[in-house]
């Protein structure tokens, strides 16, 4: 490791982070490869604290043999989990030792327009952030080598601004955030800037903003130095997006599968043929409609267990997307060959301002009255936001539905009309997947 990476790891370690010890398992681990028992002795203390201190899970876990012998049988005869039962079966879900955790909440709309909320713990965020770190690594990025994220956050383009800690914690690793809420074609002229200044080992992206950027960067010819690996996630990476990118920044192009409920499922990386599930941080099944799994090639629904978070324990959460899985594991985990349903289309404005749709998913989070959503660009200036509520009160909800309003209007232009549709139900795409954004302009 650099030297940057070994002063980060001691400064965040100095702090009380596990991150740095995570990190470095992951990577001891993945050179020898895997016990085969990683997931089985993690999947067992998962059952085992749920039975105990998780009110949901303890009644039916206590009429099932001991987790402990054989925990994957158990977990094939625990019932799924949906949104609606994380959102009625809340408190029932938190575990009762919470107050002896550093626990926060989080929420997620997901790609399927569904926001939920729930509890995460520190454990969960550290093992999450080390693997993170590990991919990049096997990606072939060192912490503390360059790195660009073509990211974002809504209050990003309401305030262009961030915290000091975030702007010293970047430049210890290198790290440079470009927005992906606001791309305009200015501000794409400087990301291109930024590129040939930093030359980064490595770009982590929003799916369809690195497509786009790409895509500019190429009719405006627009040279840029060959980068290490572009990691895309939060969106579907088609073969046709794919192929500009690798074509555009001269490199691989590795593909993140993930939820903020589970955090990291799977992911692309060198010498594995589909997205790798690695062993340490969710038990991955391939279902039927009664959630029975699949043989190994058959498409299903995708039932994810997280291994890592205590604090609200997700066993077989219905992540809401679909796909087949390998026959056999590779490095200690099973691989996707196949993942379907998940999209996001960037919104766009008359003089060619992208905006990604993850921008407008954000404006409905922790809202409590939204059941369901989706946001459709119809034209340059109208904006239709689709709500399947959980109060028949609309009026009351007029506040909201203006801040919601204006911040469309902070994204897209303030002529934009936002109009608003209460409905009974949201249709699926053919795929039989929510999309939560959709976009009908055609760029000019």
């Amino acid at each position: 490791m650099n030297v940057r990476g070994r002063i980060y790891f001691a400064y965040i370690g100095l702090r009380g982070s596990a991150i740095p010890r995570h990190y470095r398992e992951y990577l001891k681990q993945d050179s020898v490869g895997p016990s085969p028992d990683t997931t089985r002795l993690l999947l067992a203390r998962l059952l085992g604290h749920c039975r105990e201190r998780v009110p949901h899970y303890a009644s039916a876990l206590r009429d099932l043999p001991d987790p402990a012998l054989d925990p994957d049988a158990v977990l094939q005869r625990m019932p799924v989990l949906t949104k609606r039962t994380l959102r009625e079966r809340f408190d029932a879900l938190t575990s009762t030792d919470l107050a002896g955790r550093r626990w926060y909440f989080n929420t997620s709309g997901g790609s399927t327009g569904e926001p939920v909320r729930l509890i995460q713990d520190e454990e969960f965020e550290c093992r999450s952030a080390g693997l993170s770190l590990a991919f990049s690594r096997w990606a072939g990025q060192e912490v503390g080598q360059p790195e660009v994220r073509l990211w974002g956050s809504e209050q990003e383009v309401l305030s262009g601004t961030r915290g000091w800690r975030v702007r010293a914690a970047n430049a210890l690793t290198r790290t440079t955030f470009l927005n992906a809420f606001r791309m305009t074609p200015a501000a794409m002229r400087e990301f291109a800037k930024v590129l040939r200044r930093t030359r980064p080992r490595i770009i982590i992206a929003y799916a369809q903003a690195i497509y786009e950027l790409a895509g500019f960067l190429e009719s405006e010819a627009l040279d840029v130095a060959p980068v290490g690996a572009v990691i895309s996630s939060a969106g579907t990476l088609h073969d046709f997006m794919r192929a500009r990118i690798a074509r555009v920044f001269q490199c691989p192009v590795y593909d993140r599968y993930g939820s903020r409920e589970v955090g990291l499922i799977a992911a692309e990386r060198p010498g594995v043929e589909g997205k790798w599930v690695p062993p340490w941080n969710v038990v991955l099944e391939v279902v039927d409609e009664e959630g029975r799994r699949v043989p190994p090639g058959v498409d299903g629904e995708i039932l994810v267990t997280s291994l890592g978070n205590m604090a609200m324990p997700l066993i077989r959460y219905r992540i809401g997307d679909r796909g087949a899985l390998a026959p056999d594991p590779v490095r200690g985990g099973r691989v996707l060959t196949r993942l379907y349903g998940r999209n996001v289309d960037a919104f766009r404005q008359r003089d060619g301002t992208l905006v990604d749709g993850e921008y407008f998913t954000h404006l409905v989070y922790f809202r409590d009255w939204v059941d369901k959503f989706q946001f459709v660009q119809t034209g340059y200036d109208e904006v239709v936001l689709r709500v399947v509520s959980r109060t028949k009160d609309h009026r009351s909800l007029q506040p909201e539905i203006e801040q919601i309003s204006a911040r469309t209007k902070a994204a897209l232009g303030h002529g934009t009309v936002l109009r608003v549709e209460w409905v009974d139900e949201i249709p699926p795409a053919s795929s039989g997947k929510y999309r939560y954004t959709i976009s009908q302009v055609t760029p000019r």
